[in-house]
């Protein structure tokens, strides 16, 4: 327990996460310019595809975590627990590294799909 605690293990494990965030947000990017019916952002789109089961990876920020209103906080970790129930991979962001402040700029939550869902372009945001 001493040598997780240890600032130089603690950092690289630090690391070893942002890089695996950046590494989700920079597919994410890559999916949205291959196939963009297969990448979303925003509440409504990213609510849509997981009540199709379509997430393949749940990209969101810890800031909607700690939002001041309840059901919203409620409303994510649901997200969260359904996309992992699923078989999908939930990635939450730190809104203090860099890949955080990009995908909150982009409303903090975004969705690599397992199948495309050209119908979810059309959705009002």
């Amino acid at each position: 327990q001493e040598v997780l605690t240890a600032p130089e293990v603690a950092k690289k494990i630090s690391n070893t996460l942002a890089s695996s965030q950046v590494q989700a947000l920079e597919r994410f990017y890559a999916m949205l310019g291959q196939d963009e019916t297969r990448a979303f952002y925003g509440p409504a789109h990213v609510e849509a595809a997981n009540e199709m089961g379509a997430i393949d990876e749940l990209l969101i920020t810890d800031s909607l975590f700690r939002n001041r209103d309840a059901p919203t906080r409620t409303k994510y970790t649901q997200l969260v627990e359904a996309v992992r129930a699923g078989n999908g991979k939930a990635h939450i962001f730190s809104s203090r590294h860099t890949s955080g402040e990009q995908l909150d700029q982009m409303t903090g939550v975004a969705a690599i799909l397992r199948f495309p869902m050209p119908e979810l372009e059309d959705l009002q945001m």
